[in-house]
């Protein structure tokens, strides 16, 4: 009778439609692989297969969302940890392989070996609290509607030039939904010219349009100033109609999400002591409350510092010593979050943001990036002040001053 062994490592290559699943054992050698169905049934089947082949299984994954949201849930039901294996740390590890071929069963041995040698090189994958899990859905959604956004209102505005640019240079669609009405019903510089000043008012401010009289007025100016017309005007007059439509629709679906967020950041504990620090709205605070999840999972407010990309990495060797480079693997929300923020605190006159980035903008003596040093090194004290916010549950103190508690330090010691 073959005895089970008492501890196995089990990679995970995660896939939309299957996944592929490995385990080996203590010498890293493969004892049970095959393709698991992303279905409740299947992933509950194989789980046991592996459970009752072992005491203690250790859990890798390439991947911790999308796809992998029902594997991670059946794990998290049945009491396991599982370890994420990062895309740049998985690429660099997989290189040490011999062969050029790639397939999901070779990934999935990978990850395995990657979870036995290097565990201390995996996350652990948390389970995140219902609103942080909300939060980062809608996040994910809205920013994705944004992305959409500035797309379809760059391509309505290059229909609009080759048609009419003197219109196209007239407004900014992206911060006001009067313009977009206006193309909704009128694109053409000799349909704005029938219409004339008084009519197209009117014919906006029964719309609901702010400001109609001089949106009217500039459609107007600019309908004047440009007498030919185009080849294909009135295709592209039609495009352009479709395409204002549409960015309507998308802005006040916007609005709906934000009112969302809004609601979801209401109902999460820590919100108000982000909201408490200059610098945080609401949309950034929910992004930074996503992006942190548990403030537990940084032992140090330099961890976080590394994990948002604010933190300098050494790179040395032999005599040549003192390099200090930018990261290149961190969080791109944290690092968004926390990086806008401490540029608007800047600009908040009274705050020691401000006095702490005047210093650092004129103590670089280039002109080139040092608008950006001086704000990522107001960000890497923000980072610590916010740390210990976070850990102690603080709301924010406007009299802080980072000078005067380092001074107050020397002399108490």
């Amino acid at each position: 009778m073959t005895q089970q062994p008492p501890r196995v490592w089990a990679g995970i290559d995660v896939g939309k439609g299957h996944h592929w699943i490995t385990v080996v054992d203590a010498d890293g050698d493969p004892l049970w692989n095959r393709k698991v169905i992303n279905s409740e049934s299947d992933i509950l089947a194989a789980f046991g297969e592996v459970m009752n082949g072992a005491d203690d299984v250790t859990w890798a994954l390439d991947l911790i969302d999308g796809p992998a949201a029902l594997l991670l849930e059946t794990l998290a039901n049945h009491g396991q940890n599982p370890r994420y294996v990062t895309g740049s740390k998985f690429a660099a590890f997989k290189k040490s392989f011999s062969g050029q071929g790639k397939s999901d069963l070779k990934d999935s041995y990978v990850i395995a070996e990657f979870a036995r040698c290097l565990r201390r090189q995996t996350v652990p994958v948390p389970t995140p609290p219902k609103v942080t899990k909300e939060l980062t859905l809608i996040l994910s959604h809205r920013n994705g509607l944004s992305a959409e956004r500035t797309r379809t209102i760059n391509r309505m505005r290059a229909l609009l030039t080759s048609i009419f640019p003197e219109l196209e240079r007239s407004f900014e669609f992206a911060g006001s939904g009067g313009p977009l009405i206006l193309l909704s019903g009128y694109q053409t510089p000799a349909g704005i010219r029938r219409m004339g000043e008084s009519r197209l008012t009117a014919w906006l401010a029964k719309r609901g349009v702010r400001k109609a009289a001089t949106i009217a007025e500039k459609a107007v100016t600019a309908a004047k100033a440009q007498e030919s017309s185009a080849t294909g005007e009135d295709l592209a007059a039609e495009l352009v109609a479709e395409l204002a439509q549409k960015i309507t629709e998308m802005n006040t679906r916007l609005k709906e999400l934000d009112s969302k967020i809004k609601e979801l950041l209401s109902q999460h504990p820590q919100a108000p002591i982000v909201l408490s620090m200059p610098g945080f709205g609401e949309l950034l605070a929910a992004e930074l409350l996503a992006a942190i999840g548990d403030v537990s999972r940084f032992p140090t407010a330099g961890r976080l510092a590394v994990a948002s990309g604010m933190a300098p990495v050494s790179k040395d060797s032999g005599s040549n010593t003192g390099n200090r480079l930018r990261p290149t693997q961190y969080s791109r929300p944290l690092q968004r979050a926390f990086f806008l923020s401490s540029q608007a605190a800047c600009l908040t006159e009274g705050t020691w943001e401000k006095e702490m980035y005047l210093r650092k903008y004129k103590g670089y003596t280039h002109d080139k990036g040092r608008h950006k040093k001086a704000v990522i090194a107001v960000a890497r004290q923000r980072i610590s002040v916010l740390w210990a916010m976070l850990r102690d549950g603080r709301l924010y103190e406007r009299e802080y001053n980072p000078r005067e508690k380092a001074a107050g330090e020397v002399q108490a010691a």
